[in-house]
């Protein structure tokens, strides 16, 4: 058959433009590879990677690396994948304050986006902000005027009128005003959805509904200074099934039914930490610790018992306001140390900041982990991270789909 000249050319010039995009095959060489399942490292391990895809994973004899390969020899390092930060802010204006234009809040959340890619995070869930910054910045992504985390955005908080939230939260009311606010958010190109108390059972449930017809994740904050007295706003979230919980203010009893109902957590110590360590940062903090007999040592210990209830728990650090300016990548880090002083195992804790993660955004099929087929979001590290998480948040390599964003402390986007 005959195929016309305009045909092949056009052939052509799709062949080309795909070489262009992601060039040869990269090898990871020599490194040890913690592949975020949980499993024992791998020793002197390769990771083939193709296009934006992981080939294959695994030690070094068993993956052949084609000749045209780009090799980075990673020889006495840690392989693993890119951490996700299942709870973050990236267009809060820094002081607080709503930005009318909405043009410095873009680059603030672009500023932040790439401090959290020279730490190592590849993936992050912003749990709130405003929906012009949030479509352009994702907009950018995807038409490649920028190279940066992937972003999983809920678009507006959702809440009640007067709710908790900053004023430029969607605020609704009734079950049929939920409902509306979540098919807004879906209209506007969100994913996503996070809601936040004070809120009655039938607008949780009505915001549950509607965000599962549209196929979109929910989350709910957890509580705290929204809750009422004496019965946990929260307990409504959990009995309308959301998805997740955002921070650990919650009574015990509420554990149990999370368990139950397989809802995960993100516990944000370290922002607790850095709180109730300067509460004048937060004057509700001050609230929950007089008035409620909140402390840290609650929140330890609702840690270690939704450990001990084995519910699934991500790494999220709600590093807001000047807080990210401050802590980042320090906060990211710190709230694994968090994770390992409240009972769980370094490899425990790598899990909840990349599978897990990925679990909860629905995208177990594709992130979080190193393995064949998923895309090759990865991170490589100078020192044992199963010894000292000291080792983490400067990472001498950062891949974001095949393409390498960072490496050895420079730019290569």
């Amino acid at each position: 058959m005959k195929v016309p000249l305009r045909c092949l050319l056009l052939l052509v010039a799709m062949v080309a433009l795909a070489s262009r995009a992601f060039g040869a095959p990269i090898a990871i060489t020599g490194g040890t590879l913690i592949d975020g399942n949980g499993g024992q490292p791998v020793a002197n391990a390769t990771v083939l990677v193709n296009d934006d895809r992981i080939v294959a994973a695994g030690p070094a004899g068993t993956v052949q690396i084609p000749a045209d390969a780009k090799r980075y020899d990673a020889t006495g390092k840690y392989v693993l994948p890119g951490f996700i930060d299942m709870h973050m802010h990236f267009v809060y204006p820094r002081d607080g304050a709503p930005d009318p234009s909405k043009s410095l809040s873009t680059l603030r959340g672009l500023h932040f986006m790439d401090m959290y890619v020279d730490s190592g995070v590849t993936s992050a869930r912003d749990v709130a902000g405003m929906i012009e910054p949030m479509q352009a910045l994702e907009e950018a992504q995807r038409v490649g005027y920028i190279h940066s985390l992937r972003l999983h955005s809920v678009g507006q908080l959702i809440t009640t009128t007067g709710g908790h939230g900053p004023e430029w939260s969607y605020f609704a009311t009734g079950p049929y005003g939920f409902r509306e606010a979540v098919r807004k958010m879906y209209g506007a190109g969100f994913h996503y959805i996070k809601i936040s108390p004070p809120y009655t059972q039938e607008e949780a449930d009505a915001a549950v509904d509607e965000a599962k017809i549209h196929r979109m994740h929910i989350t709910s904050h957890g509580g705290g200074y929204s809750d009422t007295e004496p019965e946990s706003m929260t307990r409504r979230a959990i009995n309308a099934n959301v998805q997740c919980i955002e921070h650990l203010y919650m009574p015990v009893e509420d554990l149990d039914l999370m368990a139950k109902k397989g809802i995960a957590v993100i516990p944000t110590m370290e922002v607790m930490h850095l709180l109730y360590s300067n509460p004048t940062v937060l004057p509700q903090i001050q609230y929950l610790e007089h008035k409620r007999g909140w402390s840290m040592a609650l929140h330890d210990k609702l840690f270690k018992e939704a450990h001990k209830r084995k519910i699934l728990m991500g790494v999220g650090t709600d590093a807001i306001l000047e807080l990210a300016d401050k802590n980042y990548p320090q906060m990211y880090v710190t709230e694994l140390e968090h994770y390992t002083r409240l009972g769980m195992t370094p490899l425990e804790t790598i899990t909840a900041a990349t599978k897990n993660g990925a679990i909860i955004l629905g995208r177990e099929d594709e992130l979080g982990t190193l393995e064949k087929g998923k895309l090759a979001d990865l991170q490589i590290v100078d020192g044992n991270p199963l010894e000292s998480f000291k080792a983490l948040g400067h990472p001498s390599l950062v891949m974001i789909g095949g393409e390498v964003l960072r490496y050895q402390g420079k730019r290569e986007k």
